[in-house]
């Protein structure tokens, strides 16, 4: 989706807003809609307790209403169960005890402190859950020891002779099924603790990669905003400093030779049109949502305009270029063109006394196999021809040097930034390179960048690709 498209949809939801809208199907509608599903909790409870009412009458008579406000109890309590988990359980075990006191066969019974168990389970976790729902559980079913009292006031259960079939008459086979019965309750109540565990353990790793995608659009954004800054320091740094220069020099020929000075004013206003659309296709991309690929273009399409742009401002320029020609690769033009801009520019800034400037850019092409194969004919491994330089990947240097008188320390205090430098470094790390800028050895300022060149077409277009696509998405 194109940023203006992304525009046009309006403030972008948060993660968590995200997060909800993926899930599908019944469970993220759960999610989305958590007071009806509380209400369809509350409703499946009460339609299993209608539904044995009936049955309830038939062995009860009028005593089965005595049910109705323990039912009404739980379906309060249920409402409250996320809010106060262990206290709503505790409150349901005792509800769910007196329910089977008054009648032994009730039909929802343990359903409410299932609800309960599973929110404990969510919101304590697994051992806690289960330190409190097992015991409410098994201290509930403790109510089945009433049974013998209240099959000698109302008889035998139409659930005992009918449904299950037990033998009528015989306590202790009753006795022995409410057994198993309260071992079943236990187990799942236990299973419930566990469901809601699970669903804790899937909401905190999906909280942790929520977290994780925050923490990766925040440093995104920081290395958007560095991005951008470092564009507007090459951008301004140099045309600006250019300018400066042209203007001083404009100030000195305009006595002696007006013609020339009109000709350094023309290139004055036309540097300063240059940085302007610049600035503008940099800012574009954030304002408007311009093609990143156009802006990560410089206004000086080529090299030689920028060499033709610091030789009108007065600087002694030599270019040496050795090798094949440069990869056919617009980022890498962009890393090697803003090296050289940026060097230049400090070369203009700082420089006293310069007489010459040298830029050389060597193209180290990668050793072919037959080249490898005629260094393993004279006696050097692999290994060697690595370590002696005698073979390797492609390799791109880059050097710029002046004869500038050397200042003592601290005798020019910088006008910059300090964006420069670290900038050239940060695009030489991007191509496994390294950036050495410090005086020479008897005179002047040394710049030497080392790249790897991204090494075929098709690699070349993919990492291109793969650039925009990145700034886009950020």
């Amino acid at each position: 989706m194109s940023t203006t498209s992304a525009t046009q949809l309006g403030p972008m939801a948060g993660f968590d807003e995200l997060a909800l809208v993926r899930r599908r199907g019944v469970r993220g509608w759960m999610r989305r809609h958590p007071r009806c599903t509380n209400a369809l909790i509350i409703c499946c409870y009460l339609l299993f307790a209608l539904w044995s009412l009936p049955m309830a009458i038939v062995d009860m008579g009028t005593h089965v209403w005595w049910l109705v406000p323990g039912w009404l109890i739980i379906a309060a309590l249920l409402c409250f169960r996320h809010s106060w988990p262990v206290s709503v359980l505790v409150a349901i075990m005792l509800a769910e005890a007196a329910l089977l006191m008054i009648y032994p066969w009730n039909g929802p019974q343990m359903l409410g402190l299932w609800f309960a168990a599973y929110c404990v389970g969510l919101h304590r976790g697994l051992a806690a859950g289960l330190v409190v729902a097992l015991p409410a559980c098994a201290a509930a079913c403790l109510a089945y020891l009433r049974l013998p009292a209240w099959t000698q006031k109302h008889g035998a259960s139409i659930w005992e002779t009918g449904v299950f079939q037990l033998p009528a008459g015989e306590l202790g086979s009753t006795l022995w099924f409410f057994a198993v019965l309260t071992v079943i309750m236990v187990f799942t109540t236990g299973f419930s603790v566990a469901i809601g565990a699970a669903v804790r353990r899937g909401r905190a790793h999906e909280q942790e990669i929520l977290d994780w995608a925050r923490r990766s659009h925040e440093l995104a954004q920081v290395g958007e905003r560095n991005r951008i800054a470092r564009e507007m320091h090459d951008v301004v740094a140099h045309s600006l400093s250019v300018m400066i220069s042209l203007a001083d020099g404009a100030r000195v020929v305009m006595r002696k030779n007006p013609e020339r000075a009109g000709e350094v004013l023309d290139e004055l206003s036309s540097t300063g049109r240059g940085a302007l659309a610049d600035m503008r296709r940099v800012i574009g991309v954030l304002k408007k949502g311009e093609d990143v690929a156009q802006a990560r273009r410089p206004i000086h399409e080529s090299l030689e305009e920028l060499y033709e742009g610091f030789r009108q401002a007065g600087m002694p320029l030599t270019v040496t270029t050795t090798g094949p020609a440069l990869p056919d690769d617009a980022a890498f033009g962009l890393t090697v063109h803003r090296i050289l801009q940026e060097s230049l520019t400090n070369v203009l800034r700082y420089g006293k006394q310069i007489t010459d400037v040298q830029v050389s850019i060597e193209h180290v092409p990668v050793t072919s196999a037959e080249e490898r194969e005629q260094l393993k004919a004279q006696g050097f491994s692999e290994k060697e021809q690595e370590a002696l330089g005698l073979a390797g990947s492609p390799k791109v240097i880059i050097s710029v040097s002046d004869d500038g008188a050397l200042l003592p320390s601290g005798a020019q205090e910088s006008v910059g930034s300090g964006l420069g430098i670290k900038g050239m470094q940060e695009r030489a790390g991007f191509y496994n390179g390294s950036v050495y800028a410090g005086p020479g050895k008897y005179r002047g300022w040394n710049v030497r960048a080392v790249l790897e060149p991204p090494v075929g077409k098709a690699s070349s277009a993919k990492r291109t690709e793969s650039l925009a696509e990145s700034e886009k998405a950020q």
